[in-house]
C-alpha cells in the first residue's frame, strides 16, 4: 500500500508539474479598439449553431469549425458573447466533417447530427438539468438479425439503405411537410445532382416525432437539377451530354424565403462563391422550382470558395439572422480570405417574412486575433524594454505572406498588446508564403536574430532563411539582406532552432510531414552553421499516421532547471516531454494540460488543429506561459496556474566552479531569465560575448580559449547587469 501511495503522488507532482488554464485576460488592442475575444483561436470554415450550454435559459453560440474539426462556444453573457473553452470537451470526439443541432425528438433539447464515412451520425442530447451536456450515440434497426447501424437509414427502392452524403454535403434537417417530425432534404449521392426528400413516418406511425424513421420519396424534389456554378435545370435535365456526375460538395438550407407557406432552398455548391435561392413556385406537397438567383439579391454572398449557410439568431433579438462561411476542409485558393470569412446578414424582417440587411464579413473574427490561417507566434523584446512583444508569421496575407507585429504596453508581469503593423520589415514584398518565425542567434555574434522558413508563392521550395540583428538591446534589422541557410523542408514542415546538445550553436529539430521528428547537429562554426542529421527519429518520434508535420517548442516548463519539450500537431492537442533531453522517448509525453472549472480537472483539448507552440514568460514568473497558434488564424494564451512572481534578483548558476584547465569538462552557466553575458578579465576587458541566454537553459562553454585566471561572467537582462566569478585554474 505504501508504494501505491508513493507511484500515485509521483504522478500526481509530475502531471502538476504542467497545468495551465486557458488565459483571457491579456488585453489586445487593434486601431482603437480593444478586442473582445483575442485569444479565441480564430474561425476559418464555420458552422452555426445555437444552444444553451450552461442551462441558464439563454441561448449560446456553438460553431463548429469544419478546417480544425473543433468546436468554439461562445457563452450569452449580458447578450454579449464571451469565449468559454469549458465546454467544448462536453460535445462528442466523433464530430467532424459537419455539426448541426436540430431537436428531432420534440423533447426540447437539441441533438446533434455530424458525418460518417457511411452517412450522418445521430446524438441525442441526454443532458439533465444542472448538469453538464451529454449525449448518446443513437443506433439504427436495419430490417435484419444483427448489429444495428451507426448511421441515419432511408427505405429506398427495395429496403433499408444509409442515407448516404458525398464528404463536403450539408444536409437540411427539419420538418419538411409540416407533420411534427424532423425530415431530410439532401443532394443524391450520385448521378445528377438533384434533391432527395427523405420524409419522416414518426407521427403517422408512432404518434410522436421521437423518431427517425425514413423514407425517400422523391430524388427529384422541385424538378430542379444543379447543372454547373449558378446553372440550373428547371422541369427537365441538364443539357445532354452535360454533367452526370455529382461533383464536389453542395449545401442545402431549406426554408420559407417569402412566407408562402412553402419551402424555398438556398444552394451552394463547392465550385462556386455564390449562394443561390431556389424559389419554390409550388407547395411543400408538390414543390416546384422554377428559378434560381444569387442571394441575397441586396449585396449577395461572394465568398471563395463554396459558402454554406445558416439560420440563427446571433444579435439576441428573437429573430433568426443568416450567416454564411465557406464549408472547405482545407484551403484551395490562395485568395480565399480566411480573415473575413464569417458573413453576418441581419433579419430586419421578421421569421415569417426575412429580409436579410448585410452587416460584416468577419462576425466573431473581428473580435479576435485572427491573421487568417497558420497563425505562427513567436516572441521578443524588440524595443529593448524589457517586455516581450508579440510577433505572428501567416500563411498568405494579400498573395504573399507577412508577420503581424504587437506592441506590449503593458509591462514584464502584466502584459498589453498593440498591433503596429501587419507587414513587419515588409516581408510581404519578398513574395514569401507559408512564413513562420522565431527568434534565435544564428550567426554567434550574441544577437538575437529573426528565423523563419518560408515557401515560394506556390507553396514549394520551403527554406530556413534568417535576418542578422545588428542591435544590442532590442531588435535593428534595417539594411540586413535576408540570408538563406539552404535547408529545404516541404512546406507543412516546421523546424525549431535550438541548443540540443548544449553546446553555444544552434541545432535543428524537423517535424517531418510523415510525424517524424529528425534531430540535425550544427557541426560547423558560430558565424558559419553547418547541419548533418544526427537522429532521423528523435525520442523516438518515427513516422506515424497518427501525427503529421509536429512542430516543437523549448523551455523549462516546470522551474526545475531542465528544458521540456513541447509538440503540437494536426490533432491540434498539445503534449509535453519533460526533461526531455534525457528522456529515453517521449513515449511519457504528458497531455492532460488545461484545466476544466466545470469537472474540476485537466485534460487535452483540441486547440485548432496544425499547432505552433511557442514559450514566453509574459508575467515575469518562474513558470512560462505557453502560446500557441493554429490552422484557424488565431492563438490561445496558456498560462501556468501554479507560477509565482521570479524573485528580483535573477538565480544565475555558474559551476563547475573553480574549473580546470587541463581536461575536457565545460563551463555551465544557468539565468532563470532571459539575459545576455559577456565574459569580462578582472582588469575589466570584454574577452568574449554577447551570449544569448533563455531562462533555465543550460549553456556550456569550453574554456579552451581561457587561461588560468580569475574571470566574471556579466549578465544583462531587465536593464539591470549581474556579475559572477569564476576561476580557471
Amino acid at each position: 500500500m505504501r508504494l501505491l501511495i508513493i507511484f500515485l503522488l509521483s504522478v500526481h507532482v509530475s502531471v502538476a508539474q504542467f497545468t495551465y488554464v486557458l488565459h483571457q485576460d491579456v488585453p489586445v488592442v487593434v486601431g482603437s479598439d480593444t478586442l473582445q475575444l483575442p485569444w479565441a483561436g480564430g474561425i476559418n470554415s464555420a458552422q452555426v449553431n445555437t444552444i444553451d450550454l450552461n442551462d441558464d435559459g439563454k441561448t449560446d453560440l456553438v460553431v463548429f469549425d469544419r478546417m480544425g474539426d473543433r468546436v468554439i462556444p461562445f457563452l450569452n453573457v449580458n447578450n454579449t458573447y464571451v469565449y468559454a473553452p469549458e465546454y467544448q470537451n462536453f460535445f462528442p470526439e466523433e464530430t467532424e466533417g459537419f455539426m448541426l443541432l436540430r431537436d428531432f425528438d420534440c423533447d426540447g433539447r437539441k441533438d446533434l447530427f455530424t458525418k460518417d464515412l457511411l452517412g450522418i451520425r445521430v446524438f441525442k442530447n441526454t443532458t439533465v438539468p444542472g448538469q453538464p451536456l451529454s449525449w448518446e450515440p443513437l443506433q439504427f434497426y436495419t430490417g435484419f438479425p444483427g448489429p444495428k447501424s451507426n448511421v441515419i437509414l432511408t427505405k429506398g427502392f427495395s429496403g433499408k439503405i444509409n442515407l448516404q452524403l458525398q464528404a463536403d454535403d450539408l444536409p437540411a434537417l427539419l420538418d419538411a411537410d409540416g407533420d411534427g417530425d424532423l425530415d431530410v432534404l439532401n443532394v443524391k449521392f450520385v448521378g445528377t445532382s438533384t434533391i432527395e426528400f427523405h420524409k419522416n413516418f414518426s407521427m403517422e406511425r408512432y404518434g410522436t416525432c421521437d423518431s427517425l424513421d425514413l423514407e425517400r420519396m422523391t430524388q427529384y424534389w422541385g424538378e430542379v437539377e444543379d447543372c454547373a456554378c449558378g446553372e440550373f435545370a428547371f422541369g427537365t435535365s441538364c443539357l445532354p451530354g452535360g454533367r452526370t456526375q455529382h461533383a464536389g460538395g453542395k449545401g442545402l438550407l431549406a426554408l420559407d424565403l417569402d412566407n408562402d407557406q412553402d419551402l424555398d432552398i438556398l444552394y451552394s455548391d463547392s465550385e462556386c462563391a455564390q449562394v443561390y435561392q431556389l424559389t419554390n413556385t409550388g407547395t411543400n406537397d408538390n414543390p416546384l422550382i422554377t428559378q434560381a438567383a444569387p442571394f441575397p439579391a441586396e449585396a449577395p454572398i461572394a465568398l471563395l470558395t463554396f459558402p454554406s449557410v445558416y439560420y440563427e439568431d446571433v444579435d439576441f433579438d428573437g429573430v433568426p439572422d443568416m450567416i454564411a462561411s465557406p464549408n472547405l476542409f482545407t484551403r484551395e485558393f490562395l485568395q480565399t480570405n480566411f480573415q473575413e470569412s464569417l458573413w453576418f446578414y441581419k433579419n430586419t424582417g421578421s421569421s415569417q417574412l426575412p429580409a436579410f440587411t448585410f452587416q460584416s464579413r468577419n462576425f466573431l473574427q473581428g473580435e479576435m486575433i485572427d491573421v487568417g490561417d497558420n497563425a505562427v507566434p513567436a516572441f521578443a523584446d524588440a524595443d529593448g524594454d524589457g517586455d516581450l512583444e508579440l510577433f505572428i508569421g501567416t500563411f498568405i496575407n494579400g498573395i504573399s505572406s507577412s508577420i503581424y507585429l504587437y506592441e506590449n504596453t503593458g509591462t514584464r508581469s502584466e502584459p498589453a498588446f498593440r498591433l503596429i503593423t501587419d507587414d513587419y520589415l515588409s516581408l510581404s514584398f519578398s513574395g514569401f508564403t507559408n512564413i513562420k518565425p522565431q527568434f534565435f542567434d544564428m550567426n554567434g555574434d550574441g544577437r538575437t536574430d529573426l528565423v523563419f522558413t518560408a515557401s515560394n508563392p506556390f507553396g514549394v521550395g520551403t527554406n530556413l532563411y534568417y535576418i542578422p540583428n545588428t542591435a544590442n538591446n532590442g531588435l535593428n534589422f534595417s539594411g540586413q539582406s535576408i540570408i538563406s541557410l539552404d535547408f529545404f523542408i516541404f512546406s507543412g514542415e516546421n523546424i525549431t532552432v535550438s541548443r540540443i546538445n548544449n553546446d553555444m550553436l544552434p541545432d535543428l529539430l524537423v517535424g517531418r510531414v510523415n510525424g517524424a521528428v529528425e534531430y540535425w547537429q550544427n557541426t560547423g562554426t558560430p558565424s558559419s552553421p553547418s547541419f548533418t542529421l544526427s537522429d532521423p527519429s528523435y525520442l523516438g518520434l518515427d513516422a506515424s499516421v497518427l501525427r503529421q508535420n509536429p512542430a516543437i517548442a523549448i523551455g523549462d516548463l516546470d522551474a526545475d532547471g531542465n528544458a521540456d519539450l513541447i509538440l503540437g500537431d494536426q490533432t491540434g492537442v498539445l503534449s509535453v516531454v519533460s526533461n526531455f533531453k534525457n528522456a529515453v522517448d517521449a513515449s511519457g509525453a504528458i497531455k492532460n494540460l488545461i484545466y476544466n472549472p466545470i469537472t474540476e480537472s485537466y485534460s487535452s483539448q483540441n486547440l485548432g488543429s496544425r499547432l505552433w507552440p511557442t514559450v514566453a514568460n509574459l508575467f515575469n514568473t518562474n513558470k512560462p506561459t505557453l502560446v500557441v497558434g493554429n490552422l484557424l488564424g488565431g492563438l490561445h494564451m496558456l498560462k501556468h496556474d501554479e507560477s509565482s512572481p521570479l524573485p528580483k534578483t535573477p538565480q544565475i548558476d555558474i559551476f563547475p566552479n573553480p574549473v580546470s584547465s587541463s581536461n575536457s569538462s565545460p563551463l555551465n552557466i544557468r539565468i532563470d531569465r532571459p539575459a545576455t553575458g559577456y565574459i569580462i578579465s578582472i582588469t575589466g576587458q570584454e574577452i568574449e560575448g554577447p551570449f544569448e541566454f533563455q531562462p533555465q537553459e543550460t549553456v556550456q562553454y569550453s574554456i579552451d580559449k581561457l587561461s588560468p585566471g580569475l574571470y566574471i561572467f556579466r549578465f544583462i537582462t531587465g536593464g539591470e547587469t549581474y556579475s559572477r566569478k569564476f576561476i580557471v585554474y
